[in-house]
């Protein structure tokens, strides 16, 4: 079981990796562009085309069905040869980011000769997240935990008490201040996240 359990946890960790890679290596292709933006806009243009050939054949033939067919046709089959040249394309421009990171972080003595670009990018990309949490600090976790329980045994207190509306509205108010509490830090995290990205398209350096 506990094999199980840490070949999961490689295997989530090497995704996560993969995952910040590409990202990291599409913003420097797209401009600034995620990797799911990049998904989004190929998928919308992907069905924009694909409805421009049903209504341009279903004026010619005059069925639906079969101009749905012919288009996904027409649309599907370069979609599938462009994406096999655009993964190679892809590879060559990721070798090329690398060398120039790499040549770049070397000459700021930033990096080492025989140190790897991946995991600089892999670290620098945790360093920002920890920074990240730890400048959401309105209230910590711990005091928003101690809130909920206050909510619970005020609420619990109320039924025992002969103020059971004074504890009732105590318990409302730990209750919305928690909640409060925690949305704030929620929302400040994704802004934060959206507007100073985890990787910019210049990795800070």
């Amino acid at each position: 079981m506990k094999k199980i359990l840490n070949y999961s946890k490689k295997l989530n960790r090497e995704k996560e990796r993969q995952r910040v890679l590409e990202n990291f290596y599409t913003k420097q292709m797209k401009n600034g562009k995620t990797t799911r933006a990049d998904i989004l806009d190929k998928i919308a243009l992907s069905l924009g085309a694909l409805l421009f050939f049903v209504i341009l054949l279903n004026r010619f033939i005059d069925n639906l069905t079969l101009s749905v067919f012919f288009s996904s046709i027409i649309v599907i089959v370069p979609v599938l040869y462009l994406r096999k040249y655009r993964l190679k394309l892809r590879e060559k421009k990721i070798e090329e980011i690398k060398r120039e990171y790499k040549r770049k972080l070397e000459e700021e003595k930033v990096l080492l000769p025989d140190e790897d670009i991946e995991d600089y990018i892999i670290s620098r990309y945790y360093e920002k997240k920890s920074e990240l949490k730890k400048s959401i600090n309105f209230l910590n976790k711990d005091k928003i935990y101690k809130l909920y329980l206050l909510f619970i045994v005020f609420y619990i207190i109320s039924y025992f008490s002969p103020y059971p509306t004074y504890y009732k509205i105590m318990a409302i108010g730990a209750f919305i201040l928690a909640t409060i509490i925690g949305s704030y830090n929620i929302t400040e995290y994704l802004r934060k996240k959206d507007n100073n990205d985890l990787l910019n398209k210049d990795i800070d350096i």
